[in-house]
């Protein structure tokens, strides 16, 4: 039967399906058979007579092993960390001195030493490096940034004080037994154990999840509490018999687990702090502090029982039940709330592209399964760090990429959403992969306090793009001889040197002729994308007046204009000087010359195509205007696509390859410009070339 139902598995089921932890250093060898060794010592030293030979040399040899430990570990500490581990090694220091010459009790007397006794001022004197190396770790760990650590460390702190106040400190000032000094030296135990115990809660709740050395320095100085609380109880209880030997091992216990503590790897960054802590609720923490809220109200009903009237006590006992059922009810509500929560994580864990959610500064606040496998961490490795430390450590290049050049960056800042592709991706093993990334903005109340980062592994699509690309290049350059000779044959053929041809032959001739040219047209246009592609198309820019290859180009096509009955009429607003641009000549000239094949080919008989060249706002405009059908307006975005078409009769009567256009605007780009397209259905349309003048045009213009 499950008594408590707080928090879930879902954590635990979430981190089985996480990569193992390769970066932690491994554990010693030699750590199962110390704690084989610390738990059998512990028990000689309960078993044997107190003060017996075989008890003395338990204690002396475990005390000074564990110490001479403890020293050796805090030399090799890093100098970040070294001043704390001196501290705790005095403490311990002094507290087996104050065991050892001084003692509690001396066996040869057959009776106990009076209170206080000198070992009670050593024991005192403890506290100091305890308390020094509490505030140093305080300082450097800097715990609580949350407001649920503060609260939840205070409801420790207050129900801890309640405890050690009524069951310790108010017994020991009204004991009758004790005055002066001893009930001075008597509160003054529970009082600063309570101030030691008000210190690790806050490291322990306010700074994360704790460190295997913080966990085992957390447990060796519960040894020491428990072994003061027995001793303070002995000081307000006169009846209460405790041997000694149970108080010595407790603090050997003490001794020994922190030498274990400074020899674990995690204790040189002992005092490192987490850039976020982690606050998720867990089942352990809720029941603390459950018991914590309990604990005031009932030590009341406890305090009230002998002496308030019984309307009091019921009172008490109503005030106690009502806090009892209050933690009920929220139990129900957490458990609710960790239900949602872990259908939300299966759903996100369910998708197969990374999902991660970022703050406004960038830092992770979940990550899915899909993105931890790609990235190959854990979750403790992405929750509470920067992603783009971890995801984007440099440029492919090799050189740095910092956070304020993130484009995920700006995306936050902004608020917007966005599609971030060609980015490269850093693993946890440093290997990389390319990533496409969607970014869209965590809204809270309509206020921006992060963003959801998706993204996915295109290795496969670049392969496959990559195998594509390879694939056409090879078969257009194996499909370009056997053509060649085609079509050398056909012209042949058709030129009437092999003999004549009756008229049928003939039209079938120049036909086969037309197709072939097509078709040869067809392959260099495929080889031209796969080079521009590739980036083996090699341009050579040069300072030319625009005005020029624009003549050019129309001197080139008057011959195609003139069979189709269109009038080319070429325009110039500027000299030849003011129109200089910089860029390849000949792919210019083919970049005007499929424009104006375009233009003559869906232009009626008796029109015109004017070609207009024009300085606009430091840029070249060179504009192919025809009257032809036009274009509309839903299929202008792709013109431009690959084996993109007017989806018309026209288109299908004229025919063509329908790469002209998307290897115009890849050399425009890479020249520098842009192509633009306006279209009127019925009227015609615009084809604009926009090219940056060269710089030498721009002198004179500024001049």
């Amino acid at each position: 039967m499950k008594f408590w139902s707080f928090g879930g598995n879902a954590d635990r089921a979430r981190r089985r399906t996480d990569p193992p932890d390769e970066t932690q250093p491994p554990r010693s060898r030699w750590w199962l058979p110390g704690v084989g060794v610390g738990f059998i010592t512990l028990v000689g030293l309960i078993a044997f007579p107190y003060g017996s030979p075989l008890w003395e040399f338990l204690f002396l040899s475990s005390s000074l092993v564990s110490l001479v430990l403890l020293f050796g570990a805090a030399l090799t500490m890093p100098s970040s960390v070294r001043s704390i581990w001196w501290l705790l090694l005095a403490f311990q220091a002094m507290t087996f001195v104050a065991i050892g010459p001084f003692g509690y009790h001396d066996p040869t007397a057959g009776g106990e030493t009076a209170f206080p006794a000198p070992a009670d001022f050593l024991f005192l004197a403890a506290y100091i490096p305890v308390f020094a190396a509490l505030g140093l770790l305080i300082h450097r760990l800097n715990p609580g940034r949350d407001r649920e650590a503060w609260i939840d460390s205070s409801i420790l702190t207050v129900a801890a004080a309640s405890i050690f106040g009524l069951f310790l400190i108010v017994p020991v000032l009204d004991s009758p037994g004790l005055d002066g000094w001893a009930i001075a030296v008597g509160a003054a135990y529970p009082i600063l154990d309570l101030a030691v115990l008000s210190g690790l809660i806050w490291l322990l709740v306010g700074g994360g999840r704790p460190q295997p050395a913080m966990s085992l320095l957390a447990v060796s100085f519960g040894f020491t509490l428990t072994a003061d609380v027995i001793r303070d109880v002995t000081l307000v209880i006169p009846g209460a018999a405790v041997t000694h030997g149970w108080l010595d091992a407790l603090h050997v216990a003490a001794l020994m687990v922190m030498a274990a503590a400074a020899t674990l790897p995690s204790a040189g960054s002992l005092a490192r702090p987490r850039q976020r802590p982690d606050s998720r609720v867990t089942t352990t923490r809720l029941a603390i502090l459950a018991i914590g809220v309990i604990a005031v109200p009932s030590l009341v009903v406890v305090r009230l029982w002998d002496s308030a009237s019984q309307p009091t006590l019921l009172l008490a006992l109503a005030a106690v039940a009502v806090i009892i059922l209050a933690v009920m009810r929220i139990q129900i509500l957490v458990t609710a709330i960790d239900r949602q929560r872990q259908v939300t994580e299966l759903v996100l864990d369910s998708a197969g592209d990374g999902i991660v959610g970022l703050d406004r500064d960038g830092f992770v606040l979940f990550a899915n399964l899909s993105a931890r496998r790609m990235l190959r961490c854990r979750e403790s490795d992405l929750l509470g760090r920067r992603f783009h430390d971890i995801a984007h450590h440099e440029h492919p290049d090799g050189t740095p990429f910092p956070w304020h050049d993130c484009p995920v960056r700006e995306l936050i800042s902004s608020g917007s959403a966005g599609l971030i592709p060609d980015q490269v991706y850093v693993r946890r093993d440093g290997t990389t992969f390319p990533v496409e990334m969607i970014t869209s903005p965590l809204l809270v109340d309509a206020t921006v306090t992060g963003a959801v980062l998706s993204f996915r592994d295109v290795s496969e699509r670049q392969a496959v793009d990559q195998l594509k690309t390879q694939f056409v290049s090879v078969v257009s350059h194996e499909l370009r001889t056997p053509l060649t000779s085609i079509k050398g044959s056909l012209q042949m053929l058709n030129s009437g040197i092999l003999g004549p041809l009756n008229d049928d032959q003939q039209e079938l001739m120049e036909m086969a002729v037309n197709n072939s040219e097509r078709l040869g047209q067809l392959v260099n246009d495929i080889l031209d994308l796969e080079r521009l592609d590739a980036g083996r198309m090699p341009l050579a820019p040069a300072d030319v007046s625009a005005a020029t290859l624009a003549q050019q180009a129309v001197s080139s096509m008057t011959g195609a204009a003139t069979a189709a009955e269109v009038t080319l009429v070429v325009s110039s607003t500027h000299d030849d000087a003011d129109l200089a641009v910089h860029v390849d000549p000949h792919r210019l000239v083919q970049v005007l010359t499929n424009l104006l094949g375009n233009a003559i080919k869906f232009s009626n008989n008796g029109s015109s195509v004017t070609v207009t060249t024009t300085r606009v706002e430091g840029a070249v405009h060179i504009s192919v205007t025809d009257s032809g059908r036009g274009i509309p307006a839903d299929q202008l975005d792709s013109v431009f696509d690959r084996f993109g078409q007017v989806e018309s009769g026209d288109s299908r009567r004229e025919g063509g390859t329908g790469l002209g256009l998307a290897i115009a605007r890849e050399i425009v780009t890479r020249s520098g410009g842009r192509i633009n397209v306006e279209s009127t259905l019925g009227e015609g349309s615009t084809f604009t070339v926009v090219l940056p003048l060269a710089i030498q045009a721009t002198a004179d213009g500024e001049a």
